[in-house]
């Protein structure tokens, strides 16, 4: 999707709103895919020396496999962002994107803001259980748990008497 930032160019240092809605493609993330509804972003855009800042907010829906009970799993993203778009941007260390003519492609700025704030694994509900197996396997672990067994042996912990006595020195 083009923004087109063609009237800051013309007032530069104004802030001109706009409104933008943004449909990606699914991603697999770590051997999961993850599936989006379309984005909307709201905000203002800006040219200050040949660079145009974008400022607004970012809303979303992320839909994925539940981690638990392999459901649908939906994260819906709300977030804040300031961004920045240079010519001549495209170098790893420069944290900016780049444009050409008068308009912003907004494609990969909402890719990797949406991919930034996803969840370290994507979870139906709170108190989700899991599958059946998965439970089975939670109660194995905590049967076979060194909780059950000797206590810890701590080998220094004899040598602890020494250094109360140094103490008085």
């Amino acid at each position: 999707m083009l923004l087109d930032v063609s009237k800051a160019f013309l007032n530069p240092g104004t802030a001109f709103p706009f409104e933008a809605k943004v449909q990606l493609p699914p991603q697999d993330v770590m051997g999961e895919t993850v599936s989006w509804d379309e984005a909307l972003l709201q905000g203002t855009y800006t040219v200050v020396q040949d660079e145009v800042h974008l400022k607004g907010t970012l809303h979303g829906m992320a839909h994925a496999a539940c981690a638990l009970c392999l459901g649908q799993a939906d994260v819906p993203l709300r977030l804040p962002f300031s961004e920045v778009f240079r010519k001549n941007a495209g170098s790893p260390e420069d944290e900016s994107f780049p444009y050409e003519g008068k308009a912003v492609s907004l494609d990969q700025m909402v890719l990797t803001l949406m991919m930034l704030s996803l969840p370290m694994r994507f979870v139906c509900k709170a108190d989700c259980k899991g599958t059946q197996e998965l439970q089975a396997w939670q109660k194995d672990i905590s049967k076979s748990s060194c909780q059950d067994g000797p206590p810890t042996q701590r080998p220094f912990e004899a040598l602890q008497h020494l250094l109360k006595k140094d103490e008085e020195v």
